[in-house]
């Protein structure tokens, strides 16, 4: 049972052209467009008021493929900016894909905006309504929404295929829950001065629930192995301190409660590092208190927290059974034991699990900053 909402809630897109576009009928669809969407969440959500906001940035030319993380980026400093729940970003460009042939929009649940290309939407007849199919689409990936075989959440095929349909009712039930959350008011709203911790947990409170999904929805246990240098840095430190006796003899003498400190230490740093080394929390050039900022910075440390988590986790398992594997004999000697027992590798693995996360926060800030910024701000390429 949902609580009612009062009918003045609002609920801003902004609809961002961030091209110099000229032709007027493709300026006229996009204009349709933006207002048909409106007209349509209206319709399906008639327990708020929608406004779609239309913006023309002459950013880009309107020819040649875009990266679209700096296009997320304009997105975002708009909407933040602008005071906007969300923002989609329009273009005529084809986008530059990261491991699709072919893409015609990228959201960000993170950033809570999207980019959407027209590229190959047909012409500008059936233009507007393409382009609304697949605005719905995407937001239904800002409101945490999965594929469905059913309604704008299922996966577009072809683009020509897209079409304005209704969401299911399951699907409603979530979005309206995730817009209870946005449409209240901003804390930066209701008060001036903060203390930085309080307004972190207070902006975590707020929408602790969407945030959790979309940092899940990221899936931050398989961030170790989209990372090549980071996987790289900690597998070579791994090879070269499991063969080393000096590691043996450290690893095994630490106590447990050692061990568990220093795997939260490790783990903490190690997400810190990567944070700041990469600017991940450089998202807009907006400063002082702004709640959709906290939320977006909380989502992508907590995304990168859970994925340093997976990593000690794999290492650990990993240095567990190679040490298993290791003539216990020659092992033992390293250490001064007549045997080693399953205690003193359990040991001995979570010491090499904690040197591998260390060292993997090393090679994660030798990775390329705009894909480390992509892999964790894409929710996936349309």
């Amino acid at each position: 049972m949902h609580t009612k909402i009062h009918p003045a809630s609002h609920v801003q897109i902004g609809w961002v052209i961030a091209a110099d576009v000229r032709d007027p009928h493709i300026l006229q669809a996009y204009k349709v467009a933006s207002e048909r969407l409106q007209t349509t969440l209206t319709e399906q959500f008639p327990q708020f008021v929608w406004e779609v906001v239309y913006v023309h940035r002459h950013r880009y030319a309107p020819k040649g493929a875009l990266n679209p993380l700096p296009l997320l980026e304009l997105g975002t400093q708009e909407k933040i900016h602008n005071g906007w729940d969300y923002a989609l970003v329009v273009v005529p460009n084809d986008l530059e894909p990261r491991d699709r042939i072919l893409t015609i929009g990228v959201p960000s649940s993170a950033l809570e905006t999207a980019v959407l290309s027209s590229a190959h939407l047909g012409h500008a007849g059936q233009l507007a309504d393409r382009l609304v199919g697949l605005a719905l689409h995407l937001l239904g990936h800002l409101w945490g929404l999965e594929h469905e075989t059913e309604g704008p959440m299922h996966p577009p095929e072809n683009p020509t295929d897209l079409t304005i349909t209704q969401f299911p009712a399951p699907q409603k039930t979530i979005v309206i829950d995730r817009l209870e959350e946005v449409a209240d008011k901003r804390l930066e709203e209701q008060s001036q001065q903060w203390h930085w911790i309080i307004f972190q947990w207070r902006a975590f409170r707020a929408d602790s629930r969407s945030i959790l999904v979309d940092i899940l929805g990221y899936s931050p246990w398989l961030l170790p192995f989209q990372m090549g240098r980071l996987t790289a840095a900690t597998a070579v430190s791994l090879v070269f301190l499991l063969l080393a006796a000096e590691s043996w003899e450290i690893g095994v003498n630490i106590p447990p409660t050692g061990l568990l400190m220093g795997t939260i230490i490790a783990i903490l740093l190690a997400t810190f590092f990567i944070f700041t080394g990469q600017n991940l929390g450089q998202i807009s050039r907006e400063i002082g208190w702004r709640e959709q900022l906290s939320r977006t910075r909380i989502v992508v440390f907590g995304t990168l927290l859970l994925g340093m988590v997976a990593l000690w986790f794999v290492l650990f398992v990993v240095s567990f059974l190679v040490a298993s594997i290791l003539p216990n004999g020659i092992v033992a000697g390293w250490v001064g034991q007549n045997k080693l027992d399953s205690r003193l590798l359990i040991n001995h693995a979570a010491f090499m699990a904690i040197i591998g996360v260390l060292a993997g926060a090393l090679g994660g800030n030798l990775e390329d900053e705009d894909e480390i910024k992509a892999e964790l701000f894409y929710d996936e390429e349309t």
